[in-house]
C-alpha cells in the first residue's frame, strides 16, 4: 500500500532507536520495511514500536514470538508512547491468533468522550482471551517478545566535581545579583507598595534558596534568573523613561552585547565541554538580542522597559556560564566536518519529528518550526554548533508532545519519573565515554524540581535533557595507542596495491595482445 510520510518516518526513527539502545553501529546497514495491508494508504505513528522490535530482532539476532503484538511509537530513549484505537486493535489481536497485547504504559484505562465511560483495557483483554500489558520502552517490549532481558545494570549517578563547582558559583553569582536588584529596587520605592511583580521575584528567590541548600545549582541558578528579570523589569516599569534616556539605554545595552558576542566568537572551540557551554552562552545572547530588536530607537512602547529589562540579565546569565569555558576536557571535537554532519542529522531528524507532530496535531509547534527555521539558517551560514543546539531543542518539543497524547493526566508524574530515570542513563552512558554532559544534566535537575509545580514543564525539560545528553554520539573519541598494524598499514596497502595493479595490467596485456593477433589473422 502506499505510506504517508508519518509512516515513513516512523519506520526510519524506529531502526535509529534500535540501533542506539541496543548500542549497535548501523552505518554500515540499510533498512526496507514491507508493510502488508488491503489496497489504499497507511498513515500514523502506531507501528514505530513495532519497527523499533523488528529492527532489533534483526541486528541482534533475535527470535521473536509470534503470539505477541505491540502498538505505540516510539521516541527518543526508546520509550514508547502513546497512540489511539487500542480497544479496537486489542480486538483484532484476538481474532488473528495473538495472546499477548502490548500497549504504552499510562494507557489502559480508554476514556470515550463522547459517552463519558472509562473502559479497563486489561480486563477487557482477559475478557476476549488476551493479556493486556502496559511497557514503558523498548527494551521492556523486548522481553515480552524474547524472554531475553536487555536492561543494564546502571552505576550511581556521579556529578563531575568540576561542574559541581562551576555552577555553584553561576547560583552564587545570580543571587546575589538578585538581593542587589531587589535591594536597590526598595530605595527607590518611594512608599510605593510592593507588585504583584516583585511577589512573585520574591517566591522565586525563595525557592532558589531552598533548592541551592540541597546542592541543585542549576536549579537554583535559574529561579534566581526569574526572579531578577521579575525584579528588574518592576524596576524598569516604574522609571518614567523618556524617548531619549530609551534610545540611550538601547544604544549603550546593544554594544555591550555587542562586544561580548564577538568576544565569545572568537573562541577557540575544541571539546565537547566548550561546545556545550558555547551553546550555551550563545542561546541567551541570542535572546538579549532578539528582545532588544524588539525596542524602536526613539520610540516609547508599553513593553520597552520590559524588553530592556530581560536583554540586560540575560547578558549577565550569558557571562556567568561563560566560566565553564575554563573547564579541562579530554574529549575533543574531531572537525569542522563532523560538526556539520551532526547539524545536518538533527536538523533532519528535528524536521521529521515537527511534520510527524503536525500531520496529527495540525496546529501545533509554530514557535518549534520557527526555531528549526533558524537552525537551517545557521547551517546555511556555518554557524554549525548553533544549528545543532536549535534543532536539539525543536526535536524535544515535538517529542514532549508525542509522549503526552493519550495519556491520563493522573498518570504524568509516572511519565516524569520514566524520563528521568531515562535521562540519567543517557548521561552516565555518557560519563562512561569520559564526557559529562553540562547542559543535559542542568536540564535533567531543573525538570526534577519543576516536578512538584509544573508538571508539563519538568517533562519538556526533561526532554531537553535527553537530547543534550546524547551529543557525544556524533562526534566519536579518538583512538589513543599505537600498534604494529597502524604502523605498517599504509605500506600494506601500497603493496597489496601494487600487487593487484600488476596482476591486472598482466591480464590485461595478455588481453591486449590476443586481440592484436587476432587482428593480425584477419588481415592475413
Amino acid at each position: 500500500p502506499l505510506t504517508k510520510i508519518t509512516t515513513q518516518i516512523s519506520m526510519r526513527f524506529a531502526q535509529q532507536v534500535a540501533c542506539r539502545e541496543l548500542d549497535i553501529d548501523c552505518s554500515d546497514k540499510d533498512f526496507y520495511f514491507t508493510i502488508r495491508a488491503l489496497p489504499g494508504i497507511v498513515g500514523g505513528p502506531s507501528a514505530g514500536s513495532a519497527a523499533a522490535v523488528l529492527a532489533a530482532s534483526l541486528i541482534a539476532d533475535l527470535e521473536l514470538s509470534d503470539e505477541t503484538a505491540i502498538t505505540g511509537t516510539i521516541n527518543s530513549g526508546g520509550i514508547i508512547g502513546p497512540v489511539g484505537g487500542l480497544k479496537e486493535k486489542i480486538t483484532a489481536a484476538s481474532q488473528s491468533g495473538i495472546v499477548k497485547v502490548l500497549i504504552p504504559k499510562g494507557t489502559s484505562n480508554l476514556t470515550d468522550n463522547t459517552t463519558n465511560t472509562t473502559t479497563d483495557l486489561v480486563r477487557y483483554g482477559e475478557l476476549i482471551g488476551i493479556e493486556v500489558i502496559e511497557v514503558s520502552t523498548l527494551l521492556d517490549a523486548l522481553w515480552h517478545f524474547t524472554g531475553k532481558n536487555f536492561t543494564r545494570e546502571m552505576p550511581e549517578l556521579i556529578i563531575e566535581p568540576a561542574y559541581h563547582a562551576t555552577m555553584r558559583q553561576i547560583s552564587i553569582d545570580l543571587c546575589n545579583r538578585t538581593q542587589k536588584i531587589k535591594a536597590s529596587l526598595e530605595n527607590n520605592r518611594a512608599g510605593k507598595n510592593t507588585t504583584d511583580i516583585e511577589l512573585a521575584a520574591l517566591n522565586m528567590s525563595l525557592r532558589a534558596k531552598d533548592v541551592f541548600n540541597s546542592s541543585q545549582y542549576y536549579a537554583s541558578a535559574s529561579f534566581c534568573f526569574r526572579s531578577n528579570v521579575e525584579y528588574k523589569q518592576s524596576w524598569a516599569l516604574q522609571r518614567n523613561w523618556t524617548k531619549g534616556e530609551m534610545s540611550k539605554a538601547l544604544k549603550i545595552l546593544k554594544e555591550r552585547l555587542s562586544n561580548y558576542s564577538a568576544e565569545i566568537d572568537a573562541k577557540n572551540i575544541t571539546t565537547i565541554t566548550g561546545l556545550q557551554t558555547y551553546m550555551a552562552v550563545k542561546e541567551r545572547l541570542t535572546e538579549s538580542e532578539e528582545a532588544l530588536a524588539e525596542i524602536s530607537p526613539g520610540t516609547e512602547s508599553d513593553d520597552s522597559p520590559l524588553n530592556l529589562a530581560y536583554a540586560e540579565e540575560r547578558l549577565f546569565s550569558a557571562k556567568t556560564w561563560a566560566r565553564f569555558f575554563s573547564a579541562n576536557d579530554p574529549v575533543s571535537i574531531v572537525d569542522q566536518s563532523s560538526l556539520k554532519d551532526s547539524c545536518i542529522s538533527k536538523i533532519s531528524e528535528a524536521d521529521e519529528r515537527i511534520s510527524y507532530v503536525r500531520s496529527l496535531l495540525p496546529d501545533t509547534l509554530s514557535e518549534s518550526r520557527a526555531e528549526l527555521e533558524k537552525a537551517y539558517k545557521d547551517l546555511s551560514s556555518g554557524n554549525y554548533t548553533l544549528c545543532l543546539y536549535k534543532a536539539s531543542k525543536a526535536k524535544a518539543e515535538a517529542d514532549v508532545i508525542l509522549g503526552v497524547v493519550g495519556v491520563e493526566s493522573s498518570r504524568i508524574d509516572e511519565l516524569i519519573d520514566l524520563k528521568l530515570g531515562i535521562v540519567r542513563n543517557a548521561i552516565i552512558r555518557s560519563q562512561q565515554k569520559g564526557i559529562f554532559p553540562i547542559i543535559g544534566y542542568s536540564y535533567y535537575e531543573y525538570a526534577g524540581s519543576l516536578k512538584p509545580i509544573d508538571k508539563y514543564s519538568s517533562l519538556l525539560f526533561a526532554e531537553y535533557a535527553l537530547e543534550f545528553s546524547n551529543l557525544d554520539i556524533y562526534f566519536p573519541k579518538e583512538k589513543s595507542g599505537f600498534s604494529i598494524w597502524q604502523h605498517i598499514k599504509p605500506h600494506l596497502l601500497w603493496i597489496l596495491g601494487g600487487i593487484i595493479a600488476g596482476i591486472i595490467i598482466s591480464m590485461l596485456a595478455e588481453s591486449l595482445q590476443d586481440a592484436i593477433e587476432q587482428m593480425k589473422r584477419r588481415r592475413k
